[in-house]
């Protein structure tokens, strides 16, 4: 308990480390290097730097276009925008029940006021805490990274360790355990990865419908935003909402932060991850759904990773462990890969063998000849 105690406040970052060791060993498995920590490093270079990369490029991307906006200078002047409509929308409809300016009316708007103003304060509290806290969340990155080289270069010599200190009688079933919790946190991660991949495409189709201007880019937020634990994709219907409703569309406001949360968030979150997820690790998909419910509730946003492991690793246990089923990992990003790759290579052959001449029949007429003499 004490050991559960201290790694508690850095939860996030281990699982987080996970999510990249998972991403970074089949790059280092690409790597034939005799030496462990080199080619280690040259796969976190290969698959860090870009997703940092992407990450900075999307955040800046973000930044410049609501400076170029005045987003930021008139964000807390114009608050009162969002005050006014809600007081004019009251004022009308009190006036269209017939109450007009009564008593009841004045402590209507007043109130309505008052809650307008502890929301507008709330908002402008949580923007200035995270932006403030985003110092801190790129240290928490950086110390991920940093645990996930480890994972990777030493974790052969970890799970050795594991069997070894179990008794001889039975490390075997400590060895199919180990496998069914690789097999269980790879699922995890796939499916975290193939729900952000789909998000970002659900978004796009969503943005042109909706008529939000540049909707390939902001699929590709979406979905970046969404690979990120710490932030997800209500940052942006959040961004999207105080966009319209600054200007005054506070129903065209609401209108899309629902629509958005609901298609692009909500439906992927309660279907598609925990199918891939469960369908992976040889899990079903109830359990990964109660896993990220439950860990949402009371872990927050990184209970949607701690959740589903947290119970793909007990039943995988009782399955592996007390039942003796083989639970092995499936690689299905290698799969698609090499699926990706052949196709590549049969369109490539097609043109190749129609480019080549057909061998012309052979001249009979001069045998024939032979054969009349």
């Amino acid at each position: 308990m004490a050991g559960f105690y201290i790694l508690y406040p850095f939860l996030d970052v281990l699982l987080i480390a996970v999510i990249l060791t998972y991403l970074v060993r089949p790059a280092k498995e690409k790597i034939k290097l005799k030496n462990e920590t080199i080619s280690t490093l040259l796969a976190e270079i290969a698959v860090l730097v870009p997703l940092l990369l992407f990450l900075t490029f999307t955040l800046i991307f973000l930044v410049n276009a609501l400076v170029a906006q005045q987003a930021f200078k008139d964000i807390l002047s114009q608050f009162q925008t969002i005050e006014n409509t809600l007081l004019a929308i009251t004022d009308r409809a009190l006036q269209f029940l017939g109450i007009g300016e009564t008593r009841l009316a004045e402590e209507s708007l007043q109130l309505m006021t008052e809650k307008i103003e502890v929301l507008t304060q709330n908002i402008t509290m949580t923007v200035v805490d995270w932006t403030f806290r985003l110092p801190y969340l790129v240290a928490r990155l950086f110390l991920a990274a940093f645990l996930s080289f480890y994972l990777v270069r030493d974790g052969k010599g970890i799970k050795e360790a594991l069997i070894k200190l179990a008794p001889s009688s039975n490390r075997e079933k400590v060895a199919k355990l180990i496998a069914a919790c690789d097999a269980v946190i790879y699922g995890v991660v796939v499916g975290y990865l193939s729900k952000a991949i789909i998000t970002g495409f659900i978004s796009v189709v969503v943005f042109y419908f909706l008529g939000i201007g540049n909707p390939v880019l902001m699929g590709v937020i979406v979905a970046a935003f969404d690979f990120v634990p710490l932030i997800g994709p209500w940052t942006v219907f959040l961004g999207l909402f105080l966009w319209y409703a600054l200007q005054g569309e506070l129903v065209y406001a609401l209108q899309v932060f629902l629509i958005c949360y609901v298609i692009i968030s909500l439906i992927p979150e309660l279907y598609i991850r925990p199918k891939v997820s469960g369908t992976i690790s040889h899990v079903h998909p109830m359990v990964m759904l109660i896993g990220i419910l439950g860990g949402i509730m009371t872990m927050g946003a990184i209970g949607v990773l701690a959740g589903p492991l947290i119970l793909g690793v007990i039943v995988v246990t009782i399955k592996s462990y007390f039942l003796d089923m083989r639970i092995e990992r499936e690689d299905i990003i290698d799969r698609i890969l090499f699926s990706i790759s052949q196709k590549i290579g049969r369109r490539k052959e097609r043109p190749q063998k129609q480019e080549k001449p057909e061998k012309e029949p052979p001249d009979h007429t001069e045998s024939e000849e032979e054969t009349c003499e």
